[in-house]
This record gives structure tokens, sequence and C-alpha cells, in this order.
């Protein structure tokens, strides 16, 4: 059976720590038939060797070994490289086996016999995760450099004020909900709170309920155990027992399906959890974070989100703010992503000419900072540097900037009124260019911004959200 499951090239070697040699043949041709080339070893000893020499992203470890325990094995590579996900396989299908395989660091869990799906599914999972992880900087505490992500930068007041917010939740264990529009990098914002808490050196797990089908989010998020009589009896590890010590970041959670809600409910009243189809419930320790682009409240109004669930996790509100709020922020990342890109695609941009950096300003950025990334992106791709000039900008940008060149000289003009001004725009443009303008002059803050135009601060949200639907 040939699978394609995507970017396998990417994984520099494979590790299969198998000691039965037709079982390490059978798994390793499974493997290359999919597009993964597997370097195997027989035994503890000459794992570790050859984990130390081609340090792979992803180790496929038999924990039944003739010289080693595989649980040493695992802490030992681990040691070495944190990052690396390790599938653990054994011929004893216990959940206790399952989650202290778990505890110990390991990505996934596989009972023997294998099915080749199932193998490659789990192969291509821990891929996906490992590319998926990104750097972290916690050192230093100046607002400038205190961010979690090279995107999570900025030194408006209401990054200030979000820095200040997260280092005071993150040592306490209370849920955390981080809301926000989307793309403004609430999951960065919920990796900030664990890195900077004791639970740092353990798991953070994503789990996004808009991406995963409602019919199989329980055992994505709660695991599957299969009865021990199927022919490839498994049992999968899900997202909490993943996160056991660490951090669980339910994203979108207004997607979760109401079973799931009832479930997660129940375990943040027991602390247990017990795999979908059957199994031992074990408990589990586990900092939730939730993030919604809904508000929450009308979303548990109409019924969406369980009442019960809701007061269990809005505890700590977070808000993320939006790129448009953050004034010379955007630039500031522009700046930043600029490079990144540029040396992707081997282009020579070093930075903005000033006339962009002043549309960037202005512009409403309604995709966040996802919009920012692919403006940039596009103009890296179809031009060259060093600077890139409102001319290599998207349409919607040039004739923003065009617009804004334009209601310039009309004020330039003699005699010209703020009417003559504003000449040409509708209403609703007029008022979403004079709200954002007041917010910009007060560094970012709503409540100003709203003070500044006798208008209630709900009044700004509500609209803001209108204008990003």
């Amino acid at each position: 059976m040939n699978v394609n499951l995507g970017n396998q090239s990417a994984i520099s070697s494979l590790l299969l720590v198998e000691d039965t040699p037709s079982l390490q043949m059978l798994y390793r041709t499974i493997l290359r038939k999919a597009g993964y080339n597997a370097l195997c070893a027989s035994n503890g000893q000459e794992a570790l060797t050859k984990f130390a020499e081609s340090r792979p992203g992803v180790v496929l470890l038999d924990l039944m070994l003739p010289d080693s325990d595989g649980m040493a094995v695992m802490r030992e590579m681990l040691a070495l490289q944190p990052s690396t996900r390790i599938i653990v396989i054994t011929a004893n299908g216990s959940v206790n086996a399952a989650v202290e395989a778990t505890r110990a660091g390991a990505h996934d869990f596989l009972v023997k016999p294998l099915g080749d799906i199932r193998l490659i599914s789990a192969v291509a999972n821990a891929h996906a995760e490992s590319q998926r992880d990104m750097p972290a900087d916690v050192s230093g505490s100046a607002h400038a450099t205190d961010a979690i992500d090279s995107t999570f930068l900025g030194q408006s007041e209401v990054m200030h004020q979000l820095y200040d917010k997260i280092r005071a939740v993150a040592t306490s264990m209370a849920p955390v909900f981080v809301l926000g529009e989307s793309g403004t990098g609430k999951e960065l914002c919920a990796r900030a709170v664990h890195l900077k808490s004791a639970r740092s050196k353990n798991r953070f797990v994503t789990f996004n309920c808009s991406a995963i089908p409602h019919e199989l989010q329980q055992s994505e998020l709660f695991g599957q155990a299969q009865r021990s009589n199927t022919p490839t009896a498994t049992v999968k590890a899900g997202a909490l027992i993943k996160a056991d010590a660490g951090t669980l970041f339910l994203e979108n959670i207004h997607d979760m399906a109401p079973s799931v809600q009832a479930r997660l409910l129940n375990f943040l009243q027991n602390g247990t959890a017990s795999p979908t189809g059957g199994g031992d419930a074990v408990r589990v320790d586990v900092r939730i974070i939730c993030a919604a682009t809904r508000d929450p409240a009308e979303e548990m109004r109409s019924g969406r989100l369980r009442e019960d669930l809701y007061y269990r996790l809005f505890v700590i509100p977070m808000h993320v703010p939006p790129l448009r709020d953050r004034g010379e922020d955007v630039n500031i990342l522009a700046r930043h992503l600029l490079v990144q890109i540029a040396q992707e695609e081997g282009k020579t941009f070093t930075g903005l000419a000033p006339e962009t950096a002043s549309v960037f300003r202005k512009a409403p950025w309604r995709g966040n900072l996802r919009e920012l990334v692919n403006v940039l992106r596009l103009a890296v791709v179809l031009h060259d540097g060093p600077t890139i000039t409102p001319d290599m900008l998207p349409p919607e940008l040039q004739s923003y900037a065009s617009a804004e060149n334009a209601a310039t000289q009309r004020g330039l003009a003699s005699g010209a009124t703020p009417a003559d001004v504003l000449s040409g725009m509708t209403m609703a443009e007029i008022e979403e260019l004079v709200i954002t303008s007041a917010i910009r002059r007060n560094a970012g803050s709503v409540p100003k911004a709203a003070r500044e135009l006798d208008i209630a601060p709900s009044t700004i949200y509500r609209k803001r959200e209108a204008w990003s639907s």
C-alpha cells in the first residue's frame, strides 16, 4: 500500500527501534512505501548510538528490548534532544502503560500488531507536530523583548498591558480564556502563559475544536481504546493525557460538540479521564487555556456553549488586540518578518519604505497577523529589494494608500474643510476611520478612545467585531 501523507522528506531520518527482525523488515517496508527512509536499530545501545549520530525528528521505539528498558532509552533520547517525537510500540495494551509512556514524554502509543494506516498516520502526525513547534524566548523582562515568539513582539501600550497580565496569571492554576479576532495571536498568548509558568518544561498541547469533526473530538481529546479482540488493537492517548503536567490549549471552544463539552465538564469536576471505548480512568494534572473568536457569553446565551462549562472556564479573560489597534507594532512586526521571508525566498529585502510604513499604520488589517504575512510574502516573491514600496502592495492596500494621499492633498488645498477631506467616503467608512484613528491616538486603548469620542467602549468593541466579520 502506497500512502502519501505529505512532507515526509522533511524528516532527515526516522529511527525505528525493533528487535524482532521480521517485524523490523515489515515496518521498514511499510514506511518506505509511504516515503519514509527509516534508520533501524535492534537494541537499546544501538538505538542510542544511532540517535546521537542522526538526531532524528521522529522515533518508533519498541519498549521491550533485549538489552535495555525501553522507557529508559526514551528518557535518554529526550534528554539529548527534547524536541524528538517518540512513538512507543508494545504488546502490552493497558491504559496504564500508555499513561506511563506519555507522562514520560512519548508522543503517541501503538499496540502490536500494527496496521499500515495506523503506523503511517502516527508518524505523519508526529512529524506535523514537530513542524508546528515555534521557538520561544522567555529571557529578560523588557517589554520590547518580553514576547514568546517573534510574531508576538510589540511596544504599544496594549501589548505592555498584555505582557503584564501574562506574567501575573502564569503562576496561577486558574483557567485562562483568550479572546481576540482571528489571526491576532491567541495561541502565542496561550504559549506565553505556559512558558512563563512552572509547567514550562512540560508539554503545551493544542486542541483546535474547529479543525476536528464533532464525531472525532471525543477520541482525540480523551483518547481511544479498542477491544483487545480486534485485529489491530490500539490504545491512542488523547490530548488530555498528552498534556499531563503541562498545558492544554482548547482553541475555538465554541465549536466543541455538546457531548464533548459534557465530558470535559466532568473531567474539570473530578480530574480524571478515561479513553473513549472503555478503559480505566486515570488522574490527569493539566492547566486549561481556552480561546475563542466569538463572544463566549453570547455563545453561552445561544446554547452553543454550556452555561456550567462557561463558568468553569471563563475565569481569567485575556484580550489579544487586533493589529490595527497596535500603532507602530505593525511595522516592528513587518520588518522582523520581512527579513525572515526574504531569507526563505532568497531575496535581498531589508526594510520598508517610509510611505509603506505609513500605509501599514493606517491599514485596517482585518486578517491581522496572517494578512500581514501574506502581504509581505507576496511582495517578496514578486519583487526584489532592498525596500518594500507601496507599488509592491496588493491592490486593496494600494487603493488605500491612494485614498490617503488624495485626502491629504484635499486637506492641503486652500480653504478645504473636514467635509472636503472626507468627500467620497461613505458614512460607515468615515465612522471606521474616526474610531480607528482615536484608538491609534490613544496607543491602542479602547476605553480612552471611547472617552475621547464620548461613546461607550462596548460600542467600539461591537463595531470592530462587525468590521472584522
